[in-house]
């Protein structure tokens, strides 16, 4: 029972189905709107928007998002296991606001094909996302450390959402 409350009462085993179960839920959530083949007019719609030059292909984003998501599932699983304390819970909430924004950004930017709502809502996850960096490295350092890869691919995507916006509305 020590073993328990020093590692904020989750097993490895619980601790890993939690963190690994958060991030496939936002992955699997997010998918529902995205351009996927499954998703024939959203992909043509995201296809005729007007982009910047510095765009990524199409193939880079699920490759971005599989290491982003597993850092989170990782950074998660180390915070879960964390001897329990005010910055755990803290970094835990960051860290779960993120999967949240994350699964809800796809269903913004391409299920209601807001661009302008959709620039908003990738700036609240950038900036839920250095909560998490800084809260989660009081706690676990390699946890805060493995959240940068969010911050870096959100701050770039806030940078792309807002011109995809501001040349197509």
């Amino acid at each position: 029972m020590a073993s328990h409350a020093r590692t904020g009462g989750l097993s490895p085993l619980q601790a890993a189905a939690l963190a690994v179960g958060a991030v496939t839920a936002a992955l699997l959530i997010g998918r529902r709107a995205s351009p996927t083949p499954d998703h024939p007019r959203t992909r043509r719609w995201y296809r005729h928007l007007s982009k910047p030059d510095y765009t990524p292909p199409s193939p880079v984003y699920p490759v971005a998002w599989t290491g982003i998501q597993a850092s989170l599932a990782y950074g998660g699983y180390r915070l879960l296991r964390a001897e329990g304390s005010p910055e755990r819970t803290t970094a835990l909430a960051f860290w779960a606001a993120n999967q949240i924004g994350i699964a809800g950004w796809s269903e913004v930017f391409f299920g209601q094909r807001s661009t302008g709502w959709a620039t908003v809502t990738s700036a609240a996850l950038g900036a839920s996302a250095v909560g998490y960096v800084a809260t989660a490295g009081q706690v676990d350092k390699t946890a805060g450390q493995l959240g940068i890869p969010l911050v870096a691919w959100v701050s770039f995507a806030t940078l792309l959402a807002e011109e995809i916006w501001r040349k197509n509305d």
